[in-house]
């Protein structure tokens, strides 16, 4: 199943890292893992009957959820052929895993079950015998497809000054607070406005369920009339093709 999803995400043009495709397997991962781990936008776990056999998955899972608190990493968990409260409260061959481990890794099973517990309460997919494995993995690639930015975070960042502001507005954002929050961005023409707008699009879409950029709102509405840009931001937002009818359909 790893094997054809790999390939399904390959095939996408998703930059995709798979521990096994280049590290041999031991009982402790190396930087090149913890790196690869770190620097990803999302990672997915795959939890079979025997992950938690194993103490080299159970460490790879503690620094992901790890890395979902301090670099706001996406973790979309795959239950396959096993049931999700298992994993969560460490139940059925989980539960038989864990007593061996309370006896040879007594100083990480904290930690270990911690994550379980964090991974298991998260929405994902679960496989089973009644699922139809292809069509499971057409979802789960479009659903990492979605969540991935669409412009690079590195755009712009050689222009001088800008990782400065870029900063200063992300601190504006307050991304992990609740409600909405609007920014707005005033200066001359020319000053940087868009370009400031963009970086910080770039950097901080994967974090959202739906994102879209909207530019030349100005132009495009004379031109065209708020009902080509609200089909355009609908259609991105719903990952669907949305046609309005009116400016008030569109709205409403």
């Amino acid at each position: 199943f790893v094997d054809h999803l790999y390939a399904a995400l390959a095939q996408q043009g998703i930059q995709t890292y798979k521990d096994d495709e280049t590290l041999p397997r031991g009982e402790r991962i190396g930087p090149a893992l913890l790196k690869a781990i770190e620097e990803s936008r999302i990672a997915l776990v795959v939890f079979s009957e025997n992950y938690a056999d194993s103490s080299w998955c159970l460490d790879e899972l503690a620094h992901i959820m790890e890395c979902v608190d301090t670099k706001g990493q996406i973790v979309e968990p795959v239950f396959y052929f096993v049931d999700p409260s298992d994993v969560r409260k460490q139940k059925g061959k989980y539960g038989k895993a864990f007593r061996k481990h309370k006896r040879e890794n007594k100083h990480k099973v904290g930690s270990w079950r911690k994550a379980l517990e964090k991974a298991g309460n998260l929405s994902g997919w679960v496989i089973d015998e009644n699922s139809h494995e292809a069509k499971c993995i057409k979802e789960i690639v479009g659903t990492i497809s979605s969540r991935l930015p669409t412009l690079t975070t590195n755009v712009n960042k050689d222009l001088i000054g800008i990782e400065t502001r870029l900063q200063d507005l992300k601190s504006k954002l307050k991304i992990k607070s609740d409600g909405v929050r609007i920014i707005g961005i005033w200066g001359v023409g020319g000053g940087g406005k868009t370009t400031l707008a963009s970086a910080a699009y770039a950097e901080i879409s994967h974090r959202f369920e739906a994102h879209c950029l909207l530019q030349n709102i100005r132009e495009e509405s004379n031109k065209h009339g708020l009902e080509r840009l609200q089909e355009k931001f609908l259609s991105l937002i719903l990952k669907a093709d949305v046609k309005v009818g009116s400016e008030i359909e569109g709205r409403s």
